[in-house]
């Protein structure tokens, strides 16, 4: 968009932007690096058409630092993470989008994005934060039931696969070398339910977990959709949403005194 354009577009998404996070990260032998960000940025620009809202651009510094023995990953220092994340923050909601929804598309994040959210209670911010879950639309959720065959993927398997091959077809290369099944190796079994920063290494070193031959384009398409729709969806409830800010506000007025 152009500057101008911009202003128009923050006052048709309500104020409301969608950031979409991923990291560079090896996907298997098969799948692109950046796999994460660009799925997580196709679902944010078609949920986007169907419930307008404003989309970041490619953000991909976040949490990969299990991946730091591979070739391409790219791994900023937790301080700079968290500083850049809150700077970016910042300049969205000095752009005038003061609701903003961190949508993740890579597993890694799973304890960085709650831990950066619940700091928003640190000190009174210019915008307010909302961390969707991972979720899908049911009705495709059921079709997808009886198609998907791994009842373990984890990462460049069945699933992420038939992502990318429906919207990136270009860039999946099934005629890699790829190993026929991605399984735990033996971990940490003397430490199980016991947590540590090694435990994803542990259990897959080479950063693939599932079958990445399962996948198909039909249900990269359907995944799509669901993603779709659940996002549009969180977009929606966003706009309308009084109380978060509502109570942030009451919140730190009691905080003061």
């Amino acid at each position: 968009m152009t500057a101008p354009e911009f202003v128009k577009g923050v006052r048709k998404a309500r104020g409301v932007c969608v950031l979409p996070l991923g990291v560079l990260e090896k996907h298997g032998e098969h799948l692109p690096l950046g796999t994460d960000l660009f799925s997580a940025r196709r679902v944010a620009e078609e949920a986007s058409r169907r419930e307008p809202a404003i989309v970041f651009p490619h953000y991909f510094f976040t949490q990969i630092h299990e991946a730091k023995h591979e070739p391409g990953a790219v791994a900023v220092s937790g301080r700079m993470m968290m500083d850049l994340m809150a700077e970016t923050c910042s300049e969205i909601a000095r752009n005038g989008l003061g609701k903003i929804i961190l949508y993740n598309g890579h597993g890694g994040n799973n304890s960085f994005l709650p831990f950066f959210s619940q700091l928003a209670l640190e000190k009174p911010k210019g915008y307010t934060l909302y961390l969707p879950g991972w979720g899908s639309d049911p009705e495709i959720d059921r079709k997808l039931k009886g198609l998907l065959k791994d009842k373990y993927d984890g990462h460049a398997g069945e699933g992420e696969t038939s992502l990318m091959m429906a919207l990136y077809p270009q860039d999946v290369r099934l005629k890699a070398d790829i190993p026929a099944r991605g399984r735990p190796w033996p971990g940490l079994p003397k430490l199980k339910g016991t947590q540590s920063a090694i435990w994803w290494y542990s259990l897959h070193p080479h950063h693939y977990a599932g079958q990445a031959r399962l996948g198909t384009v039909e249900k990269g398409r359907l995944m799509f959709e669901g993603s779709v729709r659940h996002l549009a969806g969180v977009i929606r409830a966003v706009k309308a949403d009084k109380a978060v800010p509502r109570l942030t506000r009451e919140f730190f007025s009691k905080v003061r005194h």
